[in-house]
């Protein structure tokens, strides 16, 4: 769905204040993400598992320097209002806040902290008839020392947390804490490289006393990062990171491995771009025949403008997901998910301050696990106005 689209604003419009009003209206198909061969009257009350959903939304930005210094902050609230399924409204208030700091040109970073709650449609809810909506939250304080012309100390501290409104989700709720310190070099191209080392403690919260479940961990990741622009038409970003996280009181829970993602822009004409990438992704997902998963996604994003004040994107994924890490007297579920999504929107600005999309979009996972597939079709339009 559509929602909140931040709109577009001109470079000397970024030190005032914003106001913004949108309004969504989208038609899912399959709101729960229910099996094709779930029997719906018996799982959710209801012959139908399609609904109708309006999202009002309300929010300003400010953006201000002073000095050294620049003040960011975005905040809006979401309401979401089903016809059909009114047990699932909810109200989501989402943040950004930003201070980013400079003592002198060459030690400067950020002070941040937001505050984003989504509707999981991924999540595996084991509650028939709800939706899982996701709260994350992350507070980052990092610094960047110039060394000299070339070379930069980096390092900082963060709390990051993750909760689901469902508690039977088998994506656990995750609340770390931790340091990162590391070196970054930048190229007189303005192409730049960096190593991190990250060391965070985490638990998850909620989690009963069981000799099944890890409560708590500890993560070691080692990471290097690359920010190159081969020509004035293109862009690449690029993250690799050998990732590790360990469980004091159930090591059968551990897992590790390499992670990573890269994306890719490239403007062709002066009215078409595209846009990929692909990404490997390590998960904590407990059962007593999986503790986590290992995903692997690409995908394609063509951007055509055939005026100034109208767009037309499409955008293609496709992933792929297997469980594993049984416990102990288990025997692993070897599941293999595949994910595919498509969508197509176009964007139409007839003035300035407001923008008008209609989108659809279709989503199908197929699962060597009964259950576990599903098939959904959305069609949306929205309109945001900012003043």
């Amino acid at each position: 769905m559509l929602g909140f689209v931040p709109c577009m604003v001109l470079a000397d419009d970024l030190d005032t204040l914003q106001f913004q009003a949108g309004q969504s209206v989208e038609r899912d198909s399959n709101v729960f993400r229910l099996s094709d061969s779930a029997n719906t009257q018996a799982l959710i009350g209801s012959p139908t598992r399609s609904d109708t959903i309006a999202v009002t939304t309300l929010g300003f930005k400010l953006n201000k320097p002073y000095g050294l210094q620049r003040f960011e902050l975005d905040v809006n609230a979401q309401d979401y209002h089903y016809q059909r399924f009114s047990h699932l409204d909810f109200t989501a208030l989402n943040y950004a806040a930003a201070w980013r700091w400079s003592f002198t040109p060459a030690l400067h970073g950020n002070l941040t902290s937001d505050r984003k709650e989504y509707i999981d449609t991924a999540a595996d809810v084991q509650n028939f008839g709800q939706v899982s909506h996701r709260t994350t939250r992350s507070t980052v304080f990092d610094a960047e020392y110039e060394i000299d012309g070339a070379w930069r100390l980096v390092g900082g501290i963060f709390d990051r947390s993750s909760k689901s409104s469902e508690a039977s989700t088998f994506e656990a709720d995750t609340h770390v804490e931790g340091a990162e310190a590391g070196v970054r070099y930048v190229f007189p191209s303005n192409t730049s490289m960096a190593y991190r080392f990250r060391n965070g403690d985490g638990d998850y919260p909620g989690r009963p006393l069981s000799p099944v479940f890890a409560r708590s961990f500890r993560d070691r990741e080692h990471e290097f990062r690359l920010d190159w622009a081969p020509t004035a038409k293109t862009m690449v970003r690029g993250r690799l990171s050998h990732f590790d996280r360990s469980h004091d009181d159930l090591a059968a829970r551990d897992f590790s491995g390499f992670v990573g993602q890269v994306d890719a822009t490239w403007a062709v004409t002066a009215k078409t771009s595209l846009a990929a990438g692909a990404a490997r992704e390590l998960g904590s997902y407990q059962t007593a025949t999986t503790s986590y998963f290992e995903g692997h996604r690409f995908f394609i994003g063509p951007t055509w403008k055939p005026t100034e004040k109208t767009a037309l994107r499409a955008r293609y994924t496709h992933g792929v997901r297997d469980y594993n890490g049984a416990l102990p007297g288990f025997v692993e579920s070897n599941r293999r998910d595949t994910t595919k999504q498509a969508s197509l929107a176009f964007d139409w600005m007839p003035w300035r301050a407001l923008k008008l999309t209609a989108s659809l979009q279709r989503d199908r996972r197929t699962s060597s696990e009964p259950g576990f597939d599903y098939r959904s079709n959305k069609v949306g339009l929205s309109a945001l106005a900012s003043f």
